[in-house]
């Protein structure tokens, strides 16, 4: 585990951030291996194979699939395991993320188990040495990316309590998956891509694709349209769109360490206070790529993704306590004004930017976190919707930066 980086002239929001744009640079030197594995990963889906995931990762099912800017196709999981066709074509692929391999044996994994005995082509999330030499043969490609003990502080168990290792699996494995998608087009078919449900029409546009009948359940999408054109893109394309689009986010993000800082310092007086603590992240990731069941005592309740703010911010979270919400719809401002009568110490934000006409207040800290509504990020010419998602990436980013902040204040090294 890295030492924290707290110098005195950079507050340690602004330390995480600038670390983590060592990362987007790593990850850009890495651009053309992701590109040949997202290549290698669509030459036996165009020969006819599916495409699937696995809980290996509990956190990734929900990450990849029914995923605005994703794949349609993606087949499905039957009872928890792998659905009995991948172990009949050897063109299916497998896409998955390891688990922190610290607090998981790759050995007693029996999904893994089941898929490794299976015929389809394995391409891991994550590094090769998280896995036992017998079983990292069987695995097509790795994308790589941060170790699990990479990162700063630590608080009982969680060492690294502020972990790069998150955000590296996101963002390589969504543009290797787009790299995937590009190769595709290439070889001119143009995968199925899921339109955001909060687009105007998206339910009627994605229903359209189902291959319905009255003979048989679940009813699935092809992979790829049947007849459509999209002009070819080149190698790499998605990966940089993904990534530019990332580093203007993250220059936001830095541009604003003072007020993320503020937030940090608002969870430690609050813990200091023997107050509440709470986190939301709106979207398919949080909380379950922070793996909080290996360890108690993590020092932020979180709770599932909701959008409704009366849900996400109930009566029983009283005055003082303080409340994360990184938002996905616009901004409701009658129950932002409701959370702030209460005497909660709201930090906030939404894609939709904050209304004029939510004025400032003592307890609302709003920060700015502008991925695009709707989520997807890289535009495909020719094409209806976009793909690629960003928000669970940015999350990463603003929650880390802010929990960097949150640690150096309570002294957790």
């Amino acid at each position: 585990m890295n030492e924290p980086h707290n110098e005195s002239s950079v507050a340690p929001a602004a330390a995480y951030l600038q670390r983590i744009a060592e990362h987007i640079a790593a990850i850009r030197t890495a651009v053309p291996h992701l590109t040949d594995m997202g290549e290698r990963m669509a030459e036996p889906l165009l020969a006819g194979g599916n495409i699937f995931t696995a809980p290996i990762a509990a956190y990734f099912p929900n990450e990849f699939c029914n995923r605005a800017g994703g794949l349609m196709g993606v087949r499905p999981l039957m009872g928890g395991r792998t659905d009995a066709y991948t172990s009949r074509n050897k063109d299916d692929v497998a896409w998955f993320a390891l688990p922190d391999p610290r607090f998981w044996k790759a050995a007693d994994d029996a999904v893994l188990r089941e898929l490794l005995s299976s015929n389809a082509r394995l391409f891991a999330i994550g590094k090769a040495d998280e896995l036992p030499d017998n079983m990292r043969r069987r695995i097509a490609g790795f994308t790589g990316g941060a170790a699990a003990d990479e990162g700063d502080y630590a608080l009982e168990a969680f060492r690294p309590l502020t972990s790069f290792r998150p955000f590296e699996q996101l963002v390589r494995g969504w543009i290797t998956t787009g790299e995937m998608i590009t190769a595709c087009i290439r070889a001119g078919k143009m995968p199925i891509i899921w339109m955001s449900v909060w687009l105007e029409g998206a339910f009627a546009r994605n229903a359209a694709f189902y291959d319905h009948d009255n003979l048989r359940e679940p009813w699935l999408i092809p992979l790829f349209h049947e007849r459509r054109y999209i002009p070819p893109l080149s190698a790499g394309y998605a990966a940089g769109a993904f990534l530019d689009e990332l580093t203007r986010i993250h220059a936001c993000l830095l541009a604003q360490a003072g007020v993320l800082a503020r937030a940090g310092q608002w969870m430690a007086e609050a813990r200091r206070a023997g107050r509440g603590i709470h986190a939301i992240a709106v979207g398919h990731s949080h909380p379950e790529i922070l793996e909080l069941k290996h360890a108690p005592g993590y020092p932020i309740q979180w709770s599932g993704s909701v959008s409704d703010l009366n849900l996400a911010v109930p009566a029983s979270i009283g005055r003082d306590e303080v409340v994360l919400h990184f938002g996905y719809s616009p901004v409701d401002i009658a129950d932002v004004r409701r959370i702030l009568k209460r005497g909660v110490k709201f930090i906030y934000t939404s894609p939709y930017g904050r209304p004029g006409e939510l004025e400032d207040h003592p307890n609302l800290l709003w920060f700015d976190l502008p991925w695009r509504p709707a989520d997807a990020t890289v535009d495909i010419p020719g094409y209806s919707v976009r793909i690629l998602p960003m928000s669970s990436s940015a999350h990463a980013m603003a929650y880390n930066a802010i929990l960097a902040e949150f640690a150096e204040r309570m002294g957790w090294r």
